[in-house]
């Protein structure tokens, strides 16, 4: 069974594969390891992302996220989260 883009980006969060490199009123800017490779990922504070894979390359600048940057929104809501 093939996991959803959802899925995967939790997968992703789960296993610690995505590393917050900055994060401004603009944009977060991050590095997710994939399963096949890093990519380096905007996720844009309008909803809209950047991501080198090849879904990001078909669907860029939109707020249909790939699994990469849905991973990025993930981690960043539970770095927010009180302990």
């Amino acid at each position: 069974m093939t996991e959803t883009r959802p899925e995967k980006a939790q997968r992703l969060v789960d296993e610690e594969q995505v590393e917050i490199v900055e994060t401004d009123s603009f944009a977060t800017s991050a590095f997710v390891q994939g399963d096949n490779g890093l990519y380096a990922v905007l996720l844009f504070a309008s909803g809209r992302f950047n991501c080198i894979c090849k879904w990001g390359t078909i669907h860029w600048n939109t707020d249909d996220l790939c699994a990469h940057a849905l991973a990025v929104k993930l981690a960043m809501e539970r770095k927010d989260k009180p302990c």
